[in-house]
C-alpha cells in the first residue's frame, strides 16, 4: 500500500470527489444586473440570470446578501423607469419575482403555497401596473382588456378559417377569451417564476457542487388546492345568475380553475412517472408514455383528473405529509 491506496485498487480519497466554488458577492451582482437588462431583450433566459445572481448573493452572506439583492433591484429598477417608463415597468413584476421565489427557495425551503403566492402576487402587481400605465394615458384597464380581447378573437378568427361553422367557433371562443384574461398574466409570472427558479437551483449547484435534481415522481401537493378548486367552481356557478359584478366572478373564478389545474397536473405526471419508474420504461417508452401524456392533458385534462383522485386514491402510496417541500 502506498499514500493510503492499495495496489491495483480503487481510488477512495474523498477529496477527490468535486466541490462547488464559493459565492462571491460582487459576481452575483453583476449576474443580477446583467440579467436585469437581458431581461428587455431575452426575458425568460434575463430572467434565470437574476435568479442566479439573487441565489449567489444570498449565499454569499445570508440574509444579509439577499437584502442587498433587493436594494440592487430596486436602483436598477428605479433607474429602468427614468430612462424608459414603459420597459421600466415590465422590470418591476420579474425583479418581484426573482426576489419572492430565490427566498422561498433558500435552504430548500421552497413550498407550494409560497412559490403561487409569490406568482399571484406578480400577476397581481403587473395588472396594477398596466392599470396605473392605462390611467395615466386617459384609458383604463377595461379598455386595454377590449383591445386584447378583440386581437385574440382576430387570431382565433385567422386560425378557424371563413364560413358559418368558423364564425360559430369565434362567437363561442369569445366570452372564455373575455372571462380568461386575467390568467394571461398567471401565465406570464409563472413562466417568471419557473426561469427564477432555474436560475436559483443552478447556482445551488454551482455552490454545493450536488447536483440535487428535482424529482417530479415524488411531489405530492397538499390538501388547500382541492379547496381552490371548489371556490372556484362555486363561483362559477354563482356568476351564471347574472348579479352586478359577475362578469368579474366569473373572470376570478376562471382565472383560479385555469390555474389550479397546472398543480392538478403536476401531480398527474408525478403519478405517470412514478409507474414508468415502477415498471422501469426505458428511454423510447418514457418518451411515448410523456407524449401520450401530454396530448390526454391538452385535450381531455385527463392527468390534471389522475392528478385530483390520486388526493385520495393515493396511487404511489405515499406517506402523507411527508414529502419534501
Amino acid at each position: 500500500m502506498e499514500n493510503g491506496v492499495s495496489n491495483g485498487g480503487p481510488q477512495t480519497d474523498l477529496t477527490s470527489r468535486v466541490l462547488g466554488r464559493p459565492p462571491k458577492e460582487m459576481s452575483g451582482a453583476l449576474w443580477f444586473a446583467l440579467g436585469s437588462f437581458a431581461s428587455f431583450v431575452i426575458p425568460f433566459f434575463g430572467v434565470v440570470m437574476m435568479g442566479y445572481g439573487a441565489r449567489e448573493l444570498l449565499e454569499a452572506r445570508g440574509p444579509r446578501g439577499f437584502l442587498f439583492a433587493v436594494a440592487e433591484g430596486i436602483v436598477i429598477t428605479a433607474v429602468a423607469l427614468f430612462a424608459n417608463s414603459g420597459m421600466g415597468m415590465l422590470l418591476v413584476g420579474e425583479v418581484l419575482c426573482v426576489l419572492g421565489v430565490v427566498w422561498c427557495m433558500r435552504n430548500h425551503a421552497a413550498t407550494l403555497a409560497g412559490i403561487c403566492a409569490v406568482i399571484v402576487a406578480t400577476a397581481l402587481v403587473n395588472i396594477g401596473i398596466e392599470a396605473a400605465v392605462a390611467t395615466a394615458a386617459g384609458s383604463s384597464l377595461s379598455q386595454v382588456v377590449d383591445g386584447l380581447l378583440a386581437y385574440m378573437v382576430s387570431v382565433a378568427q385567422d386560425a378557424a378559417g371563413t364560413g358559418i361553422q368558423a364564425e360559430l367557433i369565434v362567437r363561442q371562443i369569445a366570452p372564455v377569451l373575455k372571462a380568461l384574461w386575467p390568467f394571461t398574466y398567471v401565465a406570464s409570472a409563472g413562466m417568471d417564476a419557473l426561469a427564477a427558479g432555474i436560475g436559483s437551483y443552478l447556482m445551488y449547484v454551482r455552490t454545493s457542487g450536488i447536483p440535487r435534481v428535482p424529482a417530479i415522481a415524488a411531489f405530492d401537493m397538499p390538501m388547500w388546492p382541492v379547496g381552490v378548486l371548489i371556490a372556484s367552481i362555486l363561483g362559477l356557478s354563482a356568476s351564471l345568475s347574472g348579479f352586478p359584478g359577475a362578469e368579474v366572478l366569473l373572470s376570478v373564478s376562471v382565472t383560479a380553475l385555469m390555474s389550479v389545474r397546472f398543480i392538478f397536473a403536476i401531480q398527474g405526471f408525478a403519478v405517470v412517472l412514478t409507474f414508468a419508474n415502477r415498471f422501469r420504461f426505458g428511454c423510447l417508452g418514457r418518451t411515448l408514455l410523456l407524449v401520450l401524456s401530454i396530448w390526454l392533458e391538452t385535450m381531455f385534462f385527463i392527468v390534471s383528473i389522475v392528478g385530483l383522485i390520486d388526493v385520495w386514491a393515493n396511487f404511489r402510496k405515499l406517506t402523507r405529509g411527508s414529502q419534501e417541500s
